[in-house]
């Protein structure tokens, strides 16, 4: 008889959009170190092709974010293994010892339908991580594609500018 596992099964869906997390080891605050941060988005830049696209991302000392389209679960399991193992060798040169990433990478599937924000709360959750974690401003954090978002609309340039006029952060 096959035990009986505690955990729930994992929800996959293809063709898909997935948020993704995945820690240093032991929370280690290594990715702002050197020339690390601008290392990894070029390399994101680069694994993007393993999936159908990056679409939102931020690199924050002890963890990445990521909002991706997949083509395959597949796809995305063998971008996260590619771009852990390869990244963790560069990493190493810097002096870092041992281990770079933490086993395992927390997944979400983004429900999309008419009647919930999935999409949107995990967009505002990727920006909002500088000012949460670190107390810069999306618009003044140099480790994410939040440019990007302001152009295609998604998130408006004063988001989490509490110093701004009082407006929606989000273009409705």
């Amino acid at each position: 008889m096959k035990p009986f596992s505690r955990k729930p099964p994992r929800w996959q869906d293809p063709n898909s959009l997935y948020f993704l997390t995945f820690c240093t080891f032991n929370r280690q605050q290594l990715l702002h170190k050197n020339q690390i941060p601008e290392y990894l988005i070029e390399e994101l830049r680069f694994y993007s092709k393993k999936l159908k696209d990056i679409i939102a991302f931020t690199i924050m000392p002890d963890h990445i974010h990521l909002l991706v389209e997949i083509k395959t679960v597949l796809s995305m399991s063998v971008f996260l293994r590619d771009f852990k193992k390869f990244t963790s060798h560069e990493i190493m040169r810097h002096g870092i010892e041992k281990h770079v990433w933490q086993r395992g990478t927390m997944d979400h599937c983004i429900r999309i339908s008419l009647e919930n924000k999935d999409f949107e709360n995990h967009l505002s959750y990727i920006f909002s991580n500088s000012w949460k974690h670190l107390g810069i401003k999306p618009k003044d954090f140099p480790y994410h594609n939040f440019r990007e978002i302001v152009k295609k609309g998604w998130l408006k340039d004063v988001f989490c500018d509490f110093d701004a006029p009082k407006e929606f952060d989000r273009y409705e």
